[in-house]
């Protein structure tokens, strides 16, 4: 059995794209592989769920130190053939330590952690790797042009639907014709996921939709600029701030919607587009980013500038006027869930990249 030692920023901390996608590289490899992996942030006392039984886990509990030595430690002790880079920021390192034990590296690339200029270090490290897992086709265009990564070592791994989640057959939630849904990290440093600019289109919504109501689910700290803003907007009373949620009042909120909306301008691939279309909403998005890999415009959902308001507005618009389109749209983003973003399909994917080295 092949050896594989995974350094990954966290696995089970705070919720977000990145610890999930390699949640899923660890849930594909257990089974095959001697899996032996180092989580940076997450807890000491954090502990794998039962769907990795087989994996080796040390957490680190934040602390730099004790990660580089736990790493070099895995090297020493582990001895892997292949060593995962779970993040471009600890490309030096691992280049460094698969230089010196001899291993394969392949190295995972997200969104903007390779949209911007690296450091000489970082981008030297990503270079050196073997192969280069990308979430979608723009991250690897984007790391090609911005950060010089060969594009003969870049394959594509597109995100999955989360196969803990079960999908009803239709939605156990009425759903009133007028709910519209975000589910994103309110951080100020990724003010790019568009709240702001779908909070714009409520005043222009509401002559014509009295009863709409937009959930916002997510937390962080660029809340109270958001919920200020609402309040100058006038729309205040139309919004609701839920912050952080369980997984199953999650899927509540998907079965109440009836559009998901998330105009992002830096998307390096978008889970939660999969959560919404599993759950048969059609899906919103801008045209600037990833997004366009997992939208398909006029098919599954709606591809817009997302800094136009008037086109956003206008988007909205048609998809509340037309509950048909909204059922259509939402049927066929079901389907293509099911037949391209599937488990299977990631986990064929990926043990075909790692077979290839």
């Amino acid at each position: 059995m092949r050896k594989l030692l995974f350094l990954v920023p966290d696995l089970f901390g705070q919720p977000g794209g990145i610890a999930r996608y390699c949640r899923l590289v660890c849930q594909t490899l257990a089974k095959e592989y001697d899996l032996h992996v180092v989580a940076l942030a997450d807890t000491r006392t954090a502990t794998p769920s039962a769907e990795f039984p087989a994996i080796k886990y040390q957490p680190c509990g934040g602390s730099r130190t004790l990660f580089i030595w736990q790493a070099i430690r895995a090297m020493l002790v582990h001895r892997p053939d292949i060593l995962l880079n779970g993040h471009p920021h600890f490309s030096g390192l691992c280049s460094v330590l698969a230089g010196t034990g001899r291993v394969k590296l392949v190295s995972f690339i997200y969104g903007i952690d390779v949209w911007q200029l690296l450091s000489p270090l970082r981008r030297w490290g990503l270079q050196q790797s073997d192969q280069i897992i990308a979430i979608s086709h723009f991250t690897a265009h984007k790391g090609i042009a911005v950060n010089h990564l060969p594009p003969h070592k870049i394959q594509i791994l597109h995100n999955c639907f989360d196969p803990k989640w079960t999908i009803p057959a239709s939605s156990q939630t009425e759903r009133t014709g007028q709910r519209l849904l975000t589910v994103a990290r309110i951080s100020l440093a990724e003010q790019y996921k568009g709240h702001d600019y779908v909070l714009r289109t409520l005043p222009y919504l509401r002559p014509e939709f009295p009863e709409i109501h937009y959930d916002i689910v997510g937390d962080g700290d660029g809340r109270p600029a958001l919920e200020a803003m609402a309040q100058e907007l006038g729309v205040a009373d139309m919004v609701t701030f839920h912050g952080f949620v369980s997984a199953t009042q999650l899927q509540t909120h998907y079965q109440a919607a009836d559009i998901f909306i998330m105009p992002s301008r830096a998307e390096g691939f978008g889970f939660v587009f999969l959560e919404a279309m599993a759950y048969g909403l059609p899906v919103i998005a801008g045209n600037q980013d990833a997004s366009p890999e997992v939208i398909v415009e006029g098919e599954t959902g709606c591809l817009v500038d997302p800094t136009d308001v008037d086109a956003l507005t206008e988007a909205l618009v048609n998809l509340l006027r037309d509950p048909r389109q909204r059922q259509q749209l939402g049927a066929r983003g079901k389907r293509r869930v099911q037949d391209h973003f599937s488990l299977h399909q990631f986990q064929h994917t990926l043990q075909q990249h790692l077979k290839a080295l």
